[in-house]
């Protein structure tokens, strides 16, 4: 039988474990992997790109690019920034509709 002070303590633990968030989000793509996160307590966005094969296709490219970002970066920086994210994962220019899929997702990190 359940009592008056079960149902608090039930109550209780719930309201504990309501607080979630995303702390790491991870994409691959063709050419590349991303990583973007940002731990609790951080005001910053970490977004590391590595590309697969960096001398692949004479890009020249570096293997290993790292941004980090204010949590309070404006949509304009998050956009170039996921543009360039973009590009390196999918090893093409996207569509706008695929840069603003990369944004969105950078998005969930912005304060």
């Amino acid at each position: 039988m359940k009592t008056t002070n079960d149902k608090q303590n039930n109550e209780t633990r719930f309201q504990r474990n309501t607080t979630m968030r995303i702390e790491r989000i991870d994409l691959s793509g063709d050419t590349g992997h991303l990583k973007i996160e940002r731990l609790r307590g951080s005001d910053t966005i970490r977004i590391d790109s590595i590309l697969r094969d960096p001398a692949g296709g004479g890009r020249g490219e570096e293997a290993w690019k790292v941004w980090e970002l204010p949590a309070t970066a404006s949509d304009e920086e998050l956009f170039d920034v996921a543009s360039q994210a973009q590009r390196r994962t999918d090893g093409r220019v996207g569509t706008e509709s695929e840069r603003l899929g990369f944004f969105g997702e950078l998005l969930r990190f912005k304060d």
